[in-house]
């Protein structure tokens, strides 16, 4: 790998319709219907803020808050105010570098135990938010992802467009029914170091998710002793992905900036950052914009820079 028409129909009959064939609570079908207008490939991914709150106290319906501010952890600011029904993670559950070197973005015991204490199972649609424009929410996604569950979304615009709409808040928390949590690793969503030194010449788009400066060696981090990026790779930064106001760009912007990488439908796609956070929200907008095989280097730079036999460009 490397680099017709249609006759009109009257809009009550469907309505009626839909009222007959579509149960309540069914709700997890028809996610991202306002984010289709914008021609996202798959727009389920992407939650809308009124698409949530249509479904506040729908059982099937598991809204996680994945705050950073204030830092090191958002719980303080969830115990403020959350998206009613909502429960808290810390986002730091949802990376660990021994296991990202064995192909697991966390131990698979870990999720099982994680998931199925916030009450996620098969049947619930997981809608995942936070105040960093949906980096943290991607990244669990990512997660549930390559443990199976795929029905699983990032809300638009998090909690920051969630209150400037005026949106309620809760200050409870929750009372949740744990639930079996059955982990189905997909390795097909992630590589590790020694795959990709054994493939860095092959047919794919590896695209690192970092800022321009981190991309070009010219950052100071006293963790990692390696400076640049990996061969080959295109720099896109996952802020670049978002606008102002903490929302995702419209399906056009994101096709540009994806191509611009080199990244073309059918070529695969591989991401890294810094610790494969990053990573996983540049994976979640090639999973939107419909490329069909995108992969998480997990262990990312903390991993190559530190290991003297990874080779390194400037």
């Amino acid at each position: 790998m490397r680099s017709g028409h249609r006759a009109p129909v009257s809009l009550a009959l469907v309505a009626a319709a839909l009222l007959l064939v579509w149960p309540a609570g069914a709700f997890g079908q028809c996610w991202g219907q306002q984010a289709a207008q914008e021609k996202f490939a798959n727009p389920q991914l992407l939650a809308q803020t009124q698409e949530v709150a249509d479904h506040l106290g729908d059982a099937k319906q598991r809204l996680v808050d994945l705050r950073l501010k204030p830092d090191p952890e958002g719980r303080d600011a969830y115990l403020k105010g959350h998206i009613p029904g909502a429960v808290y993670l810390a986002w730091r559950e949802l990376d660990n570098v021994p296991a990202n070197r064995q192909g697991f973005p966390i131990p698979p015991a870990k999720a099982e135990a994680l998931f199925g204490k916030l009450g996620i199972d098969g049947t619930v649609h997981v809608v995942a938010y936070d105040d960093a424009g949906g980096l943290l929410a991607a990244r669990l996604v990512y997660v549930l992802n390559f443990f199976g569950h795929t029905r699983a979304s990032v809300l638009n615009g998090g909690i920051t467009k969630w209150t400037k709409e005026g949106r309620p808040l809760a200050t409870d928390v929750p009372a949740v029914q744990p639930r079996k949590f059955v982990a189905r690793p997909n390795p097909d969503l992630i590589v590790t170091a020694d795959w990709l030194k054994q493939n860095l010449k092959g047919n794919f788009v590896l695209v690192d998710s970092r800022t321009p400066e981190e991309y070009a060696g010219t950052n100071e981090d006293p963790d990692i002793q390696g400076k640049g990026h990996i061969p080959g790779a295109a720099n896109l930064n996952w802020a670049s992905t978002i606008t102002e106001e903490k929302t995702f760009k419209s399906a056009q912007d994101l096709k540009k900036l994806f191509a611009e990488t080199g990244a073309k439908p059918g070529t695969p796609v591989i991401t890294y950052c810094r610790t494969g956070v990053r990573a996983a929200h540049n994976w979640f907008v090639g999973k939107l914009l419909g490329y069909g095989d995108v992969r998480n280097y997990d262990g990312s730079w903390i991993d190559w820079g530190n290991d003297p036999a990874a080779p390194v460009e400037r």
